[in-house]
């Protein structure tokens, strides 16, 4: 698939590049997807995002970006924790749900993750991994807020060696 974009034109210093032609570059350049959850019963929320960075590895941190708008935002901001989901190239299908307008949402993303038993990190089966995070730090980021956080467990999925 081609991405048009029209001639390259000035812009002033104070000026930003329209958000039209980031989009369309943006599309082109590959990454990797995760699916973020947080919160609990009613307050379960999960959403796909593929702006997600790892930090540093000591201390164990992690940055993401989520939109505001989103319905997964406030489960994020008021519980302080999230789980990021590392998808492997078989989970299209996942992606594609988690990133629909009609996504589950509340006690219908039961069936879509586990635990080990009570008390553990929710996970999502099937993904490369699973890291139970806690927030350290909110930086607004114009639309979405940057949630810095700290990792706190790792879960390898079955097909990841760690040695």
């Amino acid at each position: 698939m081609a991405t048009t974009l029209g001639p390259a034109r000035p812009v002033p210093r104070s000026a930003s590049a329209p958000p039209d032609d980031l989009r369309a570059v943006m599309r082109l350049f590959p990454t990797g997807v995760t699916v973020l959850s947080s919160g609990r019963g009613d307050r379960a929320a999960a959403m796909t995002a593929n702006s997600f960075v790892s930090i540093s590895l000591d201390p164990p941190r992690v940055l993401v970006s989520v939109m505001k708008s989103s319905r997964t935002y406030p489960a994020i901001d008021s519980s302080g924790e999230l789980q990021v989901h590392l998808l492997s190239d078989r989970q299209g299908d996942v992606a594609r749900l988690f990133a629909s307008r009609d996504k589950p949402f509340g006690r219908d993303l039961e069936g879509h993750f586990t635990t080990d038993g009570e008390g553990s990190h929710p996970y999502l089966p099937g993904a490369l991994a699973s890291l139970g995070c806690r927030i350290e730090e909110r930086f607004p980021g114009g639309d979405p807020t940057l949630f810095l956080a700290r990792v706190e467990h790792v879960r390898p999925g079955l097909a990841v060696n760690m040695s």
